[in-house]
């Protein structure tokens, strides 16, 4: 176990276009008075790479790229109120939907805040990069679910307190110690607006500055890991044992299925030591979290995987589920 090292120009009638078409030649091409893009706009140009969205665009169809297997870069004014690009990719103004997916660009980041793929943003786009996008998509719907909308139980934020959500879908108030004590964790670092994923994050970072390290030499026995969840939680300090088991709890709070792990970890000085984390799943994928070794190290242990593990190889021995009773 480790220990934590402190902390343009004039303005046009409508939209401007500017693309590239085969041979490199650079055309522009202006749709004066014209403030929507549609199947018609670009049917005479089907050579075209790149488009840029001007600031007065309103309006663009689902089959407005149709065709235009050459392009591989979309831009969008700053200006535009409905509208933006990121990655050579068109959205949305909030970055929420995909709108399109140029079919000749070979790869994009895809921001967090994308939850749906608009209808034809995927046209012409290869099969195995399709793919990739909506699992992509698919895995940040899930992440960017707000309480209202997670299944199962959970904890639920109400203008009487946090309330626990139970599987009939009653809400009630927290009736055991652990159930309390992981209540007041998730109240003080939420609120009801935010998604799952985020509030799962500010409750990690309540261990980061909340929490202080105290050095225990026993390896736990037994069903531990309410009672060293408890102790840090009701203390304000613990061992990498007590960190895992209570971060646990919080995950299970907020709707995850969530594991203690312990088995060994390197050594800073060589070797192996004993070390104990959490396993939170997300999208049926398992993932470190570990708060303490965050505390300690600063950075890296946050949804983190096995094989990126920055203090591993971490050897897993033993794993128990987390549950209120």
């Amino acid at each position: 176990m480790n220990r934590k090292g402190m902390r343009r120009g004039t303005k046009i009638a409508a939209v401007l276009l500017s693309f590239a078409i085969a041979f490199g030649l650079e055309v522009e091409a202006r749709a004066s008075g014209n403030t929507s893009i549609d199947a018609l706009t670009f049917k005479k140009n089907p050579d075209v790479t790149t488009i840029h969205i001007g600031s007065e665009v309103n309006s663009i169809t689902s089959d407005a790229f149709k065709g235009l297997f050459k392009l591989r870069s979309i831009t969008v004014s700053e200006k535009n109120p409905y509208y933006s690009s990121y990655s050579n990719c068109l959205y949305n103004k909030n970055k929420t939907e995909l709108l399109c997916f140029p079919p000749a660009l070979s790869g994009a980041k895809i921001p967090a805040t994308v939850t749906s793929i608009g209808e034809n943003a995927l046209l012409g786009v290869g099969p195995e990069l399709k793919k990739q996008i909506i699992n992509a998509v698919s895995s940040q719907t899930g992440d960017n679910l707000t309480e209202d909308k997670i299944p199962g139980e959970h904890f639920i934020h109400t203008q009487y307190g946090i309330r626990w959500k139970d599987k009939k879908g009653n809400l009630i108030e927290p009736n055991s110690e652990i159930m309390r004590l992981t209540a007041s964790v998730v109240e003080a670092c939420t609120d009801g607006s935010m998604t799952q994923s985020k509030q799962l994050e500010k409750c990690f970072n309540y261990f980061i500055n909340e929490v202080s390290y105290e050095r225990e030499m026993k390896v736990p026995l037994g069903d531990w890991t309410g009672d060293y969840a408890r102790q840090i939680l009701f203390t304000g300090k613990g061992n990498c044992y007590k960190y895992a088991a209570a971060f646990a709890y919080i995950a299970k709070g907020l709707g995850y299925d969530a594991k203690v792990c312990t088995g060994t970890v390197a050594a800073a000085t060589g070797g192996r030591t004993p070390h104990a984390w959490t396993e939170v799943k997300m999208n049926d994928k398992w993932y470190i979290f570990d708060t303490e070794m965050q505390d300690a190290k600063g950075s890296g242990y946050y949804k983190q995987t096995y094989e990126k593990y920055p203090a591993g190889p971490l050897e897993k021995e033993a794993t128990w589920s987390v549950y209120f009773d």
